[in-house]
């Protein structure tokens, strides 16, 4: 399946290219589709950008300029993204309120660049002006003088001044003249088009939900509200809570069964989740794999937590993060799932060193030793050194609960 972003320059006062507005497109007609609403084109949009395209191979050393709604940004989906290589564009249409508000203080302390889209004379919230860093004045929809009127009033403001829209080389040098900052229009490029093959991909919800679950307190309520709009997530979750809970116990929400099962079974499952959603055309067996290893880890790192605990020899046992191995087993059959090599996959997550280095199978890497001795364990090498290194962590043991473990999970994921 084929899939296309378009990408228009922006350029600065020396004519170099500053970043990309990156558009949403549905087909080789380089136009958007008005079919689609503005949230599910910026989520495709993102997951095109990020899983198939690569953002590097669309801005370079650039920027992106992305467009956002106003469900998407009170998800705090912006979040996802790098600070450093994305500008958060707020649509024109947006009706602020408190809820909006907060979200933007929350993406400016962790220094997003804001901008606002179509700016014109008649724009009516002026404190999201005041909130937001870049103002993108429209030149088709504005007169010359609404123009120098909003130039003057947002350079006192301390604004950065995009004049968007220019479609000649007169009104480029007019604005130039003025003292706009950039410049974006036909007259420089018209959108280009680009196209790629579609990979598997999760959604930039279930991408939240896994981002909200690796922090130390994750935040239920907030984990709550993007499930309540995933009916397929939220029936998984209660399937989840059933097969832990007797059918005696009622569930009057959603927030309610996330406390129930608590945070540490809650980052498995969604964990998986995601492995299962990707793997979705490849056998079965795949995604098993996955599980097992995940579990085989995190079973290998309680053991040596245990060992460690009991041994006056600590030394003989460094310390072993169990959720990074575990994830170590969750991502070890990405490169099979996504048809790409291990090097490129690991390169488009933000992934710990550790994580890294074992998944590329590196000499620095603290697991390893454990990782080997678990290849070998799956091919029925029982004489490898490794295995032999690992004899009293009763590996035979931690195997079969692993498998156990991932059959029960498959059928719940």
């Amino acid at each position: 399946m084929e899939i296309y972003v378009a990408r228009q320059p922006i350029f600065d006062r020396e004519s170099k290219v500053y970043g990309y507005e990156l558009l949403y497109r549905n087909s080789e007609t380089n136009a958007f589709d008005p079919s689609v609403s503005d949230e599910q084109a910026t989520s495709e949009l993102l997951i095109n950008s990020y899983f198939s395209f690569g953002m590097e191979k669309l801005i370079g050393k650039g920027r992106a300029f992305i467009n956002f709604n106003k469900s998407l940004l009170t998800q705090e989906m912006p979040l996802l993204l790098d600070p450093r290589k994305v500008v958060v564009e707020l649509l024109e249409t947006i009706e602020p309120d408190e809820a909006l508000y907060e979200v933007l203080i929350k993406l400016k302390q962790h220094h997003y660049t804001l901008a606002l889209d179509d700016f014109c004379v008649d724009y009516k919230y002026p404190r999201l002006v005041h909130m937001v860093d870049i103002i993108k004045v429209d030149f088709m929809q504005n007169t010359k003088q609404e123009i120098r009127d909003i130039y003057n009033t947002m350079r006192q403001s301390g604004k950065v001044l995009l004049a968007e829209k220019i479609e000649s080389q007169e009104v480029y040098e007019w604005a130039r003249d003025m003292g706009f900052d950039y410049f974006q229009g036909y007259f420089f490029s018209r959108p280009s088009l680009m196209k790629s093959h579609a990979v598997k991909y999760i959604s930039p919800q279930d991408i939240a939900i896994l981002k909200e679950m690796s922090a130390k307190d994750p935040d239920f309520k907030k984990i709550a509200l993007i499930i309540e709009r995933e009916p397929i997530t939220a029936y998984k979750l209660l399937k989840l809570v059933n097969a832990n809970f007797t059918k005696s116990y009622q569930i009057s929400s959603i927030l309610q069964a996330l406390a129930l099962l608590g945070v540490d079974t809650l980052r498995k499952w969604f964990t998986l989740i995601m492995v299962h959603k990707l793997a979705k055309d490849q056998p079965k067996e795949l995604i098993k794999v996955s599980m097992q290893r995940a579990k085989f880890f995190e079973l290998l790192g309680e053991k040596n937590e245990f060992l460690r605990e009991k041994s006056h020899d600590k030394q003989a046992y460094p310390l072993k993060d169990k959720n990074e191995m575990m994830l170590v087993g969750v991502l070890s059959t990405m490169d099979v799932i996504l048809g790409k090599p291990m090097e490129e996959v690991v390169k488009e997550l933000p992934l710990s060193s550790n994580i890294i280095s074992t998944l590329l199978m590196e000499k620095e890497s603290p697991y390893l030793e454990d990782y080997k001795a678990l290849l070998a364990y799956e091919k029925g090498d029982f004489d490898k050194k490794e295995v032999h290194e690992l004899a009293e962590y009763d590996l035979p043991e931690i195997y079969f609960q692993a498998v156990e473990w991932s059959e029960k999970m498959i059928i719940l994921s």
